[in-house]
């Protein structure tokens, strides 16, 4: 049964993002893109999480709350998976890795994970991957 609840999962955190109060936000963005499985040859697995520091004293955190632990597998097509990976390879293998990107590869599985330490990097993320974004919500009628 469809009920049309299937969720965008970027737009999501996109808007808790917008209408949360706390600068303070931690997220964490993994997108996995793999060729080892024999029954889902083509597949990509996304887990974002974001927590909230409630408060900061001596840079060790008062008291941390999770907002949102979300995990999404994916079946792609053989076109889909192809266009996922070059748009990846494209975004991220000419950029030197910075603390907010690290990017894991091999012949058969290929992993980026995005953090953010608070809202403005939140929102630079958002500005510079939202093609990757997109294309990921865009599976999901």
């Amino acid at each position: 049964m469809n009920n049309g609840a299937n969720i965008k999962q970027f737009k999501l955190i996109k808007f808790i993002n917008e209408n949360c109060d706390d600068d303070h936000v931690i997220s964490k963005i993994s997108i996995v893109l793999r060729r080892d499985k024999v029954e889902a040859p083509y597949y990509m697995d996304t887990k974002i999480r974001l927590s909230s520091c409630i408060d900061m004293q001596d840079n060790g955190i008062i008291h941390a709350m999770n907002l949102l632990n979300h995990n999404r597998m994916h079946n792609l097509t053989e076109e889909k998976y192809n266009e996922i990976k070059s748009l990846i390879i494209d975004m991220f293998d000419n950029e030197d890795e910075e603390d907010q990107v690290k990017i894991f590869k091999d012949d058969k599985r290929l992993k980026i994970v995005l953090m953010s330490k608070n809202d403005d990097e939140f929102m630079n993320l958002f500005e510079n991957y939202h093609e990757l974004f997109d294309k990921i919500d865009n599976l999901i009628d």
